[in-house]
């Protein structure tokens, strides 16, 4: 599971939120962000807001499993600036699941490391 940390402001000046979607490429080849959900209202998201004391600010902390198809972002609308969209997390840019069993084979090697034996083992194991 991956988190993510954010805080948002839902009110005033320079308000943001959160959203689940995806991004689509138009017939003219601009780049289009479809809205599907909202973070805390997904059953696949582990979700938990903190507001501070007169509600100013939400504090956000998201569990996104690994399989999750949706990318998460936080959105920006201001008078001067209508609306940026910030991609805090991207299913096509978080590491592989080859990626993650490397870093997983060089975490056991760090602690097998003062054990010769487990070290060996380990190496008949998992080399290629």
């Amino acid at each position: 599971m991956t988190r993510i940390e954010v805080t948002t402001k839902p009110n005033g000046a320079g308000r943001n939120w959160l959203e689940v979607g995806v991004f689509e490429v138009d017939s003219l080849g601009r780049k289009q962000w479809i809205k599907k959900n909202v973070p805390y209202q997904d059953a696949k998201l582990t979700v938990d807001r903190n507001y501070t004391e007169r509600g100013e600010k939400i504090d956000w902390i998201v569990l996104i499993p690994e399989d999750y198809p949706f990318t998460l972002v936080k959105i920006t609308y201001d008078r001067l600036n209508p609306k940026t969209v910030e991609v805090l997390w991207d299913p096509d840019t978080t590491p592989n699941e080859a990626n993650g069993l490397e870093s997983k084979k060089k975490r056991v090697f760090e602690l097998a490391a003062d054990n010769e034996e487990l070290t060996s083992l380990l190496k008949e194991l998992l080399t290629d």
